[in-house]
C-alpha cells in the first residue's frame, strides 16, 4: 500500500482549448500539509479543479486518494471529493 494520495506525472492542464499549465509533476503523500502559492493567474485553481474533478486529465497520468483522475467518470466524482479536504480562501467561489 502506498502513502501517495496525489500525483500527477507530466500533466498538462488545459481549460477549455487554454493550455494552462504544462508538465506538471507534483507527489503529495499521507500526512503532508500543502500549502499552494502563486501570481493571480498563474493556475493554482486550474490545478486543485483538476485534482477535485472539476476539469478532466486529458494529458499526463494522474491519481488522487486513489481515484485516476484520467479514467474518473462523472458518478464517482462525489465520492473523489468526500475524500478530500480543501479550504477555499474565498467561500464566494462560483465556477
Amino acid at each position: 500500500m502506498t502513502d501517495t494520495i496525489v500525483s500527477l506525472q507530466e500533466a498538462n492542464i488545459y481549460v477549455k482549448k487554454n493550455l494552462i499549465l504544462t508538465g506538471v509533476n507534483l507527489h503529495v503523500q499521507k500526512n503532508e500539509f500543502v500549502y499552494l502559492i502563486g501570481k493571480t493567474g498563474s493556475g493554482k485553481s486550474s490545478l486543485l479543479r483538476v485534482l477535485f474533478g472539476d476539469i478532466k486529465l486529458n494529458q499526463g497520468e494522474g491519481n488522487v486518494a486513489g481515484f485516476s483522475l484520467n479514467k474518473l467518470k462523472n458518478k464517482e466524482i462525489p465520492f473523489l471529493r468526500r475524500k478530500l479536504g480543501i479550504v477555499f480562501q474565498d467561500f464566494s467561489i462560483a465556477w
